[in-house]
């Protein structure tokens, strides 16, 4: 499953509505994702705020491909869990490779 990350933004954490727009989908479902997932999801709350990481976007782009290939959220879990997809992705690598770009770039 490819993923296009080069349009995140560089954060540290994303609000649910900054999520929602990167997503292209509604905060309602970002919330029901993160409720039906809680388990993949390291949620920090700031000023009662919901605060997603980078690696919990990509988490939220991973469930909506596999949403968009029809699969319900119980599918979605067995394909978790049966360790099918992998939800591990570096962060702090795609991080360094932006870094390297912007230098190639200048």
């Amino acid at each position: 499953m490819e993923i296009d990350l080069s349009n995140l933004p560089d954060q540290k954490y994303f609000t649910i509505g900054e999520a929602s727009k990167i997503l292209g989908v509604k905060d309602h479902i970002l919330r029901y994702w993160q409720k039906s997932f809680k388990d993949h999801f390291s949620v920090k709350r700031i000023s009662n705020r919901r605060m997603f990481a980078k690696k919990d976007l990509i988490t939220f782009f991973k469930i909506k491909e596999l949403t968009n290939k029809g699969l319900n959220v119980k599918a979605i879990k067995k394909v978790f869990k049966q360790g099918e997809l992998s939800l591990e992705v570096d962060v702090e690598i795609l991080d360094s490779l932006k870094e390297i770009l912007k230098v190639l770039k200048s």
